[in-house]
């Protein structure tokens, strides 16, 4: 794919996560451009409509692998891949930014290792209830954030005492 195509995609992206409906689409593409399409613009033209998107809310996400098992590593405790899958879905919800496992891993350190002596290198390598302790921290996060947004979006409060699977099943109704 090359450059011209990308940023075609990324005003697309930009449309689509702005709201915009094909009329106010169309005439900021004239208004900026003469042209009505994309494809028909030059790189430059491309930039131009790009950087107003921009400017109306639209933020560019550099594209990152979500957080792959590390296959070298020894697992100590089955609720790794537990911790990973909530990781990966607070990627997917704009929780956190960065969903890899570099930054799963600088999370963990930041939270099990302080006042320790031997301090752990990777999610892998913790023990059974270090495990568990992370995976409800990190749940505990996620649906506080959740439940937020959907407070924020339909005006009704939500018990604090709803259940983490509950709230992301509500929460993936919404949108």
């Amino acid at each position: 794919m090359n450059n011209k195509q990308k940023y075609i995609q990324l005003i697309h992206i930009a449309k689509q996560q702005l709201n915009m409906d094909e009329y106010s689409y169309r005439s900021m593409l004239e208004r900026l451009t003469a042209k009505n399409s994309t494809t028909k613009m030059t790189l430059v033209e491309l930039l131009k409509v790009l950087h107003e998107l921009e400017q109306k809310g639209f933020k560019v996400r550099s594209r990152r692998g979500y957080s792959p098992k590390t296959e070298s590593a020894v697992v100590k405790s089955n609720i790794t891949n537990k911790i990973r899958a909530v990781w990966i879905a607070m990627g997917q919800d704009n929780v956190i930014e960065d969903s890899s496992e570099r930054a799963l891993n600088a999370y963990m350190h930041k939270i099990i290792n302080k006042n320790r002596n031997i301090l752990m290198l990777n999610v892998q390598s913790l023990e059974q209830y270090e495990a568990s302790r992370l995976l409800e921290i990190l749940k505990s996060w996620h649906k506080r954030v959740l439940i937020e947004r959907i407070e924020s979006k339909t005006g009704e409060k939500m018990p604090r005492k709803i259940g983490y699977d509950n709230v992301i099943e509500y929460y993936q109704e919404l949108l």
